[in-house]
C-alpha cells in the first residue's frame, strides 16, 4: 500500500474534526478520504461525495419530499466546499467546486429554521454576498452576530455555528469578504477587514428587524484576525469573539500547512511565498489590540498547530476588554469541543447583548 500524500495527511490531521462538527457525515467524510491516494485527487473525490447528494436532492425534491431534498443539497454544498476550500493546483476545477457549492448552498437556504436570506451588501463600489437569518419575532428586532469566515471557509460552512446563535434569539449576518467565497475571485485578502464589518453594520442597520444598538462579530480562524481587527476600529460592535485567529499571521508561516500557505498566497495576490509572506506580515494586530475596550471574547485551543495558543494570549494581555478561554486538548477552530466551544461563545455572546 502507497504511503499517504504528505498533502493529504496533513489536511486530515488538522481538519477532520472540522469537516464533522460543521455537517459532513463522518461516513462520508471517511469513504472520501479513503479514495484519495494523491492531493491531485482531493478536489475530484469530494466533487463526487457531492454529486451523489445533488443526485439524491433531485429524486427527493421529484418524489415529494422536501426536507430531504433540502438535506441532500446542504451535504451536497459542503462536499464541494472541502474540495475547493485549500485546493490551489487547479483553478478551473476547484472554480467550478466553488460555484457548485455556492449553487446547491443556496437550493437549501429557503429550507432552514429560520430561513438564510441571501443578501449582497454595498461595499467599495461592488457587493458581497452574505446570508441574514432572523428568528421569529418575539418582542421587538433582534440583536445580530456579524459572521467572519477564515482564509478557507465561507459564509455557507459558518452556518453550523450559527445555529447556535439563532436558538439564543440572535441573528447572523454571515458575510463572504475580501478573498473568501464569492469574494475571492474580485478581491485580494484585506487586513483592514475593518471596513468589511463597517459595511455590514451600515447594512444592518438599514433592516427593521435588527436592532443596530446590539452588533457584534464572530469570527474564526483568519477570520478571529478579521473580528478582533473590527472591534478595535467599528465602535458599533458591542460585544466580539476572535475563535483560534492569528495575533500576526506570518509568525509560524514555516509551521503551517502548505496548502494553507499556498491558499493565503493565492488569495492575497502575492506572486511567490515570499511574498505571501510579507503580505501576512500586514494582518497583524500589534497597534490595534489596545483600541479593543469593548467586550472580547478571545478563545484558543491548546493544541492548535495551526494558530497556537500563544497569539490568543498576546491579543487577550494586550487589550483591555478582553477575557481568554483555552482548551488544553482544543485543536484549531476548537471543532473536537465543538458543542462545549460554540455553547459557551452563544452563550457569552447573548448575555452581552442582552
Amino acid at each position: 500500500m502507497a504511503a499517504q500524500d504528505a498533502r493529504v495527511a496533513a489536511a486530515e490531521k488538522h481538519w477532520a474534526n472540522r469537516f464533522v462538527s460543521n455537517g459532513t457525515d463522518y461516513a462520508d467524510f471517511r469513504a472520501t478520504l479513503a479514495r484519495i491516494d494523491r492531493w491531485d485527487d482531493w478536489c475530484r473525490e469530494w466533487g463526487r461525495t457531492g454529486r451523489r447528494y445533488e443526485e439524491l436532492a433531485e429524486r427527493a425534491s421529484a418524489q415529494g419530499h422536501p426536507e430531504t431534498a433540502a438535506g441532500a443539497w446542504r451535504r451536497a454544498a459542503l462536499a464541494w466546499h472541502w474540495g475547493k476550500f485549500v485546493f490551489t493546483d487547479d483553478p478551473a476545477q476547484q472554480r467550478e467546486a466553488h460555484d457548485r457549492a455556492v449553487a446547491c448552498f443556496a437550493r437549501c437556504a429557503g429550507a432552514l429554521d429560520p430561513p438564510a436570506e441571501p443578501v449582497r451588501i454595498p461595499y467599495q463600489g461592488t457587493v458581497l454576498a452574505a446570508y441574514l437569518r432572523v428568528p421569529p419575532p418575539a418582542g421587538g428586532a433582534r440583536a445580530a452576530v456579524i459572521m467572519v469566515p477564515g482564509l478557507d471557509s465561507v459564509k455557507e460552512e459558518l452556518q453550523a455555528t450559527a445555529e447556535y446563535f439563532l436558538a439564543r434569539g440572535l441573528a447572523i449576518l454571515a458575510v463572504d469578504g475580501p478573498g473568501q467565497g464569492e469574494s475571492e475571485y474580485e478581491m485580494p485578502i484585506e487586513p483592514a477587514y475593518e471596513q468589511v464589518v463597517t459595511a455590514a453594520a451600515d447594512y444592518l442597520s438599514s433592516r427593521p428587524e435588527i436592532d443596530n444598538s446590539k452588533i457584534s462579530c464572530f469570527g474564526v480562524s483568519l477570520g478571529g484576525y478579521y473580528a478582533a481587527r473590527a472591534a478595535a476600529y467599528e465602535p458599533r460592535l458591542r460585544a466580539t469573539v476572535a475563535l483560534c485567529g492569528p495575533y500576526r499571521f506570518d509568525e509560524d508561516w514555516d509551521d503551517l500547512p502548505p496548502q494553507t500557505r499556498e491558499a493565503f498566497r493565492v488569495r492575497s495576490r502575492a506572486r511567490d511565498d515570499a511574498g505571501a509572506r510579507r503580505k501576512a506580515g500586514e494582518v497583524t494586530l500589534e497597534y490595534a489590540a489596545r483600541e479593543i475596550t469593548n467586550p472580547l471574547l478571545v478563545v484558543a485551543g491548546g493544541r492548535d498547530m495551526i494558530v497556537r495558543a500563544s497569539h490568543a494570549e498576546r491579543l487577550a494581555s494586550e487589550a483591555p476588554g478582553a477575557e481568554l478561554v483555552v482548551y488544553p486538548d482544543g485543536g484549531h477552530g476548537v471543532t473536537n469541543h465543538a458543542y462545549e466551544s460554540r455553547s459557551r461563545i452563544a452563550d457569552w455572546l447573548a448575555a452581552h447583548l442582552a
